[in-house]
């Protein structure tokens, strides 16, 4: 995790998980594809492989953690201001502090939430990497935000 201490005034924040991290989700995403892909094109040539129904299942899989990991868990996220800007492998946006009515985890996970009525949730996963002064600089800003992480 990197963080830099945050402004008297604005109270600018940054955190992110490690370049290395970010690296993994891509090649895992990737091999995971090229397996797939792989598979499929055996199987459907005549070589023996799994049944089909293995196959829709594991890109229903792949879909759903694509989905996820590279387009909506962030590995970036800066205060700037009183805005807020995150970033995924694919994805990037911003979100207006004063929006944010709640933070907690999803479904007593290792993700950080952030809501904000009207915005697409911000999903930070924060199992070794501590977002608590992300959090801090948040609540000096929006008192809805609490200072610390939800209890998991």
């Amino acid at each position: 995790m990197t963080r830099d201490e945050p402004d008297d005034v604005t109270g600018n924040e940054s955190w992110s998980l490690p370049v290395v991290w970010v690296w993994f989700q891509l090649l895992t995403m990737s091999v995971l594809v090229i397996v797939g892909v792989s598979i499929l094109v055996l199987t459907m040539t005549g070589h023996a492989g799994p049944p089909l129904w293995f196959l829709a299942i594991w890109f229903v899989v792949l879909g759903w953690n694509v989905y996820w990991w590279l387009f909506r868990v962030a590995h970036r996220v800066e205060l700037v201001g009183e805005t807020l800007h995150w970033k995924a492998p694919f994805a990037s946006g911003a979100l207006s502090v004063g929006a944010i009515t709640s933070a907690g985890r999803l479904f007593g996970t290792f993700f950080c939430v952030l809501r904000a009525p009207g915005h697409q949730s911000l999903i930070v996963f924060t199992q070794s990497w501590s977002f608590e002064p992300m959090l801090a600089a948040l609540n000096r800003l929006n008192p809805a935000v609490p200072p610390q992480e939800p209890s998991r």
